[in-house]
């Protein structure tokens, strides 16, 4: 085994396993790579992997195992994502580097997975080095190719859900399609939906067909860009959560037709929890003061963040508004602007007026109160 790998292997045990593993009972001069891989996965020689099958680790394999290792490093794969790898998937240290390894490492490399995405892809589903590079993971690869607009989309439905790699995308995908298409929703919706909620249209085709049936009788068109991201928000929960979603609506005065008229403008709002739901109702009606009609015109208020938006925005807007110098009484709409928008409008423009402004926005409270005195 190289030095590389014994220092690594050494370093990892000592800054990882010190308060697990008593140096009295584990001499590190004497560290093998077998003790190392028991101590730094959590698996005994023989114990069961996440495949039910046992995987023995052989002293006449070190050097191999330390190849592998390296070969991980130089990939850019960090201690704990190594230690992290061979729980989840032991097989991988039964690979050869050269011949099985290497070959798939570069095919993802090549379709847009480098540097931590592809550490992040292969720690999150090691069984995408089990399957064949050519008859699995590149026909996956062309067939979402087909269906998407671009790599780029490709690529970022393959990090959301892994699996789209190694599952028969033509038996448990196209059924799928072959739905949406006879409904009418064009084929650009469709690559969006697979690109931003691959997990979502992966389930039974036999849960599409409601969840397709609900959002067309809720008033919302095939054609329409919101009609697929209603179809995946039904399809996210069951009927009685379903349910629930809507009694939380209705008991914050809501009637059926308010409900499903803030769901054709902003369907991921009911994907919220109940409990998000209710906070932010009640920060719009008693903190905001914004009536009713307002929020069903901004559904999607319910979808930002409580801390990192609203608050921090809602007492700019108040500073603001002492100093007289919110023009915009519309505090929705500001509420919803994109981030980079915000600051140049709100923030930014009133640093010689204001000149703590963005200390308030980034929640300096001794800043906020200098600011109204």
């Amino acid at each position: 085994m190289s030095k590389l790998s014994s220092s690594f292997l050494l370093h990892f045990i000592q800054n990882r396993f010190l308060n697990t593993v008593s140096t009295t009972t584990l001499p590190l001069p004497s560290v093998s790579t077998i003790q190392f891989l028991t101590n730094s996965c959590g698996l005994s020689s023989g114990s069961p992997t996440s495949a039910g099958r046992k995987l023995q680790f052989d002293e006449k394999h070190i050097q191999q195992y330390g190849a592998i290792i390296d070969f991980l490093k130089s990939q850019g794969f960090e201690n704990t994502q190594i230690a992290k790898l061979v729980s989840r998937g032991p097989s991988i240290l039964q690979s050869k580097v050269s011949n099985n390894l290497k070959p798939k490492f570069e095919f993802l490399q090549e379709i847009g997975f480098v540097g931590p995405l592809l550490c992040k892809l292969i720690v999150s589903r090691p069984r995408i080095l089990n399957r064949s590079l050519d008859s699995q993971l590149k026909p996956s690869f062309f067939f979402l190719k087909e269906i998407l607009e671009s790599d780029e989309q490709v690529t970022t439905a393959i990090f959301r859900y892994p699996s789209l790699l190694i599952c028969d995308l033509k038996g448990d995908l196209k059924p799928h399609i072959d739905v949406l298409v006879s409904e009418g929703v064009p084929s650009r919706n469709i690559s969006r939906m697979i690109s931003l909620q691959p997990r979502a249209i992966m389930q039974k085709v036999d849960r599409l067909i409601p969840a397709v049936k609900t959002v067309k009788e809720l008033g919302i068109e095939p054609k329409a860009r919101t009609f697929v991201y209603a179809v995946v928000v039904r399809l996210s929960m069951s009927d009685s959560t379903w349910k629930k979603k809507i009694n939380v609506m209705k008991s914050l005065g809501w009637s059926d037709k308010e409900i499903f008229t803030a769901f054709k403008r902003h369907p991921n709002y009911l994907g919220c929890s109940e409990e998000k739901i209710r906070d932010v109702a009640d920060f719009c009606f008693n903190t905001a003061k914004l009536d009713p009609g307002t929020l069903i015109s901004y559904p999607k208020l319910f979808k930002l963040s409580f801390d990192k938006r609203l608050r921090p925005r809602y007492k700019v807007l108040e500073v603001l508004k002492v100093k007289n110098l919110l023009k915009n009484k519309k505090i929705a709409s500001v509420l919803v602007e994109g981030e980079r928008r915000f600051v140049e409008k709100y923030v930014v423009k009133h640093l010689d007026e204001i000149p703590n402004l963005m200390d308030i926005y980034v929640g300096n409270v001794e800043a906020e109160t200098k600011s109204v005195l």
